[in-house]
Order: C-alpha cells, then sequence, then structure tokens
C-alpha cells in the first residue's frame, strides 16, 4: 500500500482558507443575538383557510410572549371595521405596554409641505399611542413609473415620512420612538436598477432610522442573492442599524436564506413563529432559531423558553390550520425525533440540535422496508423489554426478515405499533424454533462495514 501522499502547498493553502470560513460562518451564528419581530398574529393569516378571530390574534400573542418574544407586528388596519381594530382595543382595554407594538404604513406620494395622506394606521397609531412604526416602501422603477412617480421623487417622499415620523414619535431609545423601513420589492428593484437601489439603502443609513426590513415576496431568489443584497444594505448601513430578513417559502430556500443573511450581516428576522404564511410558508422564527442552536448560540436559550417551543408550535398550528402539526414536519414533527437508524440520531456532533433542548424526548420508529437490528432492539426497549430480547441480534434479525417478507407479499403493516411489533417479535421467536431458521441464519459478521446494514 502506498504512503499518502502530503498535500501541496496550495492545497493546503485551499484546505486552511475553507477551515477558517466555516469556522467565521459558525462563529458568526454562534455569537449572534438574534434580533426578532414577531409576526405570529400577523403573517399566518394570510394563507389561513380559516382566518384569525380576535380570540385567535389573543392567544397567538400570549402564545409568543409565553416563549419569550417582546416585540410584535401588529395585522393591517383597514377603512373598514376589522379584527386588527378589535385587537387594539383589547391592547388599549387591558393596557398593555405600548412599546412592545409596531404599526406598519405605506409611504404614499406627497408634496413637500403638504399633509401625508390619510391611512387608516396613521389614525390608529397616535389613538392606541403606539411608539414604533414600520414605512412600507416600493422602489422598483416600473412600479413607480405606473404611479407617475420619479426615482427622486420617490426618495423624498421617503425622506419625507421619516422626517415627519421622528418628530412625531418619542425620542429613538431600545424600545420606543422605532422607525423601521420595510423595503417590500428590494429583489425586483435591484434587477431593474441597482444603482437606483443602492440610493435608497444609502438614504435610509443617513436618515435617523433604525433598521431595513426585506424580503423575498414570491419565494423565488436564490440564497446567494440576500447573501449580495445583506452585503449592499450592510455598506450603507453599518451597525448598530438592524437588518432584519423575510424570505417566503417558493423554492425550498426559505430557511437557508435566514442563515445566509445572517451570515453576510443581516441581525435577524421578522417572522412568524410557525412556518405558515403568505403563500405556502416562510422561514420561521422557529427554525432560525432552532438552526442558531445548532451552532451552539447559547443567546437563544437565555432568551427563549425553549421546553415550551414544541407545545407553543402545536398550539399555534391548530390555530393557523385547525390541524395538528404534520408528522413529518422538521423540529417539531411527530417522526422529527423518531430516528429509523443510528446514523440518523441528532444529539451533540456538529450541527446536530439536542430534542431535549427543545422539550422533546428521542425515540425510535420501526420501519419496514429497513429497521436495523439496532432500532428494532431500541423500539423494544421503549416498550419496556429487557437486554435478553433487545441484545439478541439473532431475534432481532429474524424479526428483520419476517417484515420484509410482508413487502414481498404486498402486505402494508405498521409494525411500529407497539400490537404489532409484539405479535412480530412472538413470529420471530416461533419461526427460530423451526427447522426452517437453520437454513435462513444470515452470513458470519466477516465484514466490520456492513454490519450497520443488518
Amino acid at each position: 500500500m502506498n504512503e499518502i501522499e502530503a498535500l501541496h502547498g496550495r492545497d493546503s493553502e485551499l484546505l486552511s482558507e475553507v477551515v477558517a470560513a466555516i469556522d467565521a460562518d459558525t462563529r458568526r451564528l454562534r455569537e449572534l443575538v438574534p434580533c426578532m419581530l414577531d409576526m405570529s398574529a400577523r403573517e399566518a393569516t394570510l394563507s389561513s383557510r380559516y382566518g384569525h378571530t380576535l380570540q385567535d390574534k389573543i392567544e397567538l400573542y400570549r402564545l409568543a410572549r409565553e416563549f419569550g418574544f417582546d416585540d410584535f407586528l401588529l395585522p393591517n388596519f383597514f377603512d373598514f371595521p376589522s379584527v386588527a381594530d378589535r385587537f387594539l382595543e383589547f391592547v388599549v382595554e387591558q393596557d398593555l405596554a405600548r412599546e412592545q407594538f409596531l404599526v406598519t404604513l405605506a409611504v404614499e406620494p406627497t408634496a413637500e409641505g403638504a399633509p401625508l395622506a390619510e391611512h387608516p394606521a396613521i389614525h390608529r397609531l397616535h389613538e392606541a399611542r403606539i411608539p414604533n412604526l414600520i414605512l412600507l416602501v416600493e422602489i422598483r422603477p416600473s412600479t413607480l413609473a405606473r404611479a407617475g412617480r420619479t426615482r427622486g421623487e420617490a426618495l423624498a417622499d421617503i425622506e419625507r415620512y421619516i422626517r415627519h415620523f421622528r418628530q412625531a414619535l418619542p425620542a429613538e431609545d431600545e424600545r420606543r420612538g422605532r422607525i423601521y423601513v420595510r423595503v417590500a420589492d428590494v429583489y425586483d428593484a435591484f434587477d431593474e436598477d441597482p444603482e437606483f437601489t443602492a440610493q435608497v439603502f444609502r438614504l435610509l443609513g443617513e436618515s435617523p432610522t433604525t433598521g431595513i426590513l426585506f424580503e423575498d415576496v414570491r419565494g423565488s431568489r436564490f440564497v446567494f442573492e440576500t447573501r449580495q443584497l445583506v452585503r449592499l444594505m450592510r455598506h450603507f448601513n453599518p451597525p448598530p442599524r438592524k437588518l432584519l430578513v423575510h424570505p417566503h417559502s417558493g423554492n425550498g430556500m426559505e430557511d437557508a436564506a435566514t442563515i445566509e443573511a445572517v451570515v453576510a450581516g443581516a441581525d435577524g428576522v421578522w417572522a412568524g413563529f410557525t412556518p405558515q404564511a403568505a403563500q405556502g410558508g416562510h422561514g420561521s422564527a422557529m427554525m432560525f432559531l432552532t438552526n442558531l442552536l445548532r451552532a451552539g448560540n447559547r443567546h437563544v436559550a437565555e432568551r427563549f423558553d425553549l421546553e415550551k417551543l414544541t407545545r407553543i408550535a402545536a398550539a399555534m398550528w391548530r390555530i393557523h390550520d385547525h390541524q395538528d402539526v404534520p408528522d413529518t414536519q422538521p423540529v417539531v414533527g411527530e417522526r422529527a425525533y423518531r430516528y429509523v437508524d443510528e446514523y440518523f440520531e441528532q444529539s451533540d456532533l456538529p450541527g446536530d440540535l439536542d430534542p431535549r433542548l427543545i422539550g422533546r424526548a428521542p425515540g425510535y420508529q420501526v420501519s419496514p422496508a429497513w429497521a436495523p437490528t439496532y432500532v428494532i432492539g431500541k423500539r423494544l426497549a421503549e416498550l419496556g423489554y429487557g437486554p435478553e430480547i433487545t441484545g439478541d441480534r439473532e431475534l432481532l434479525n429474524a424479526m428483520r426478515r419476517l417484515m420484509n417478507r410482508s413487502q414481498l407479499e404486498g402486505r402494508h403493516v405498521v409494525f411500529d405499533e407497539p400490537d404489532e411489533l409484539v405479535k412480530l417479535l412472538q413470529r420471530a421467536q416461533q419461526f427460530l424454533a423451526s427447522p426452517d431458521a437453520a437454513a435462513a441464519a444470515p452470513p458470519g459478521d466477516s465484514s466490520v462495514l456492513t454490519l450497520r446494514y443488518r
């Protein structure tokens, strides 16, 4: 056997660069103090076939508070009565601390010196004394053209609204007087006119704002687009300005996009706790925070009540969809920590999420077409069987053989169910006591690497 060749100079340099880059990105996730604006009572109502009643809104707010969120986006206000109005009345009647809430209103075209356009959200803001604001702006040049606005006029509109509310709101501190600017169409604007988009970022960086909220509205963008846009925003808006991301689902990148944004310099997300959102879903706070946990972020555990994560997610799921969490849902689904092979177990290896951190107990699931003897033994141990059964490789292998026989015969049996597993165990014991057992004996354990498949 030949000796392994030593790496050449450039090989070693590349290896060092890769290791350093991974370490730097992981350190960023590990050390981040996440900035979170909760939209649990707002975001999922867009897609829920049931909508949200006032009691739904109140319960979602209370659940989010119980988990540890302390900033909440109020629902949209219209020029007709809505549940959003009733929820704001609840806030006032209960005399809830106003600094935990933010109102969103759109930047409308106005002339210098003229009053701002009448908007229901402005009235609600003043009537309820909400001290924080999100200004929704649209900067896509084709959208501006349809509205009869030039790029320069659009920049003036943004500046005018910021100036007005900087005077109307309390002086800014950590909880009051915050003005976020939500750029709803940033990807499309960048496609049409990158230079103008950069001008908007520069204006926001030079204005008395708290930070930028942006989103991938259609869920059609790639994570590298998000990374580069965050780099550009951060260039003009250095810390302590906040940059918060909100990617929708559509191409499977929504949860990766939140991580990519943070690695590039963003501070967190403005999102609902669970994945339900506008179209099919979005990069949720639940997934974002648990991914930070995977990187070893201690701030998440210090700020949020993680042992309640699964219960709160399940309660929100029932409000949004009127059904339980799907079994296959990552992190909080029933199947998330039912391992079908020991090599799928998550505990303390890099990137693992120990389920006990979020109040879950890991377990094992016997799947008829696979089910290694290791998993069958673990599942039997969960049902109270001792080592004389769970450690009997010959018996466990016989159970595996019989499960596959049922598949060959075209039968679907859920062997993971306790009653079925007990019957399977008894059949395997009978099989081993029969003359057929010797003829069906497996080959000897001659290959260490193939043992994992038995």
